[in-house]
């Protein structure tokens, strides 16, 4: 089978593979749009969190329809020190990303350092193409 395109024949094979390339350029150019957006999104947690706007940290994540944000009170008195990202797993699939987040901090009512493992769920939402934090927000003890 040929196929006619300005004045120029293609087999179908040829044609095929040619749609195809393109099929894959384009769901790989919208992959790498989606990652470039999770990268952003992460920094700007972080940056949130280490600089204790916990109302913009809170923003970053998707509330179910009976859940309230609501920011404890004693957040106010938190400064992170220290924010390390690791463990970091991608399901391709499910579009969702996992990693440990560790928290150095301390509350300024004690001036004590502590640590905090937190484990975050980062999921993408292609309706309105933005990753979301899924999983529970921090709490600092």
């Amino acid at each position: 089978m040929l196929i006619t395109l300005r004045n120029q024949t293609f087999p179908f094979p040829g044609w095929f593979g040619l749609s195809l390339a393109a099929l894959l350029l384009s769901a790989c150019a919208t992959q790498g749009e989606m990652m470039d957006n999770l990268n952003k999104t992460l920094r700007g947690y972080e940056k949130a969190v280490r600089w204790a706007k916990f109302d913009a940290a809170y923003s970053y994540h998707k509330w179910k329809a009976d859940q309230e944000a609501t920011i404890p009170a004693n957040m106010e008195n938190i400064r992170v020190t220290k924010y390390e990202s690791s463990g970091q797993k991608f399901d391709q699939q499910k579009l969702v990303m996992k990693q440990t987040v560790t928290l150095h901090y301390y509350n300024t009512d004690d001036l004590r350092e502590r640590r905090l493992k937190h484990r975050h769920e980062w999921k993408y939402f292609p309706e309105s193409k933005r990753w979301y934090l899924i999983s529970d927000p921090i709490v600092f003890p």
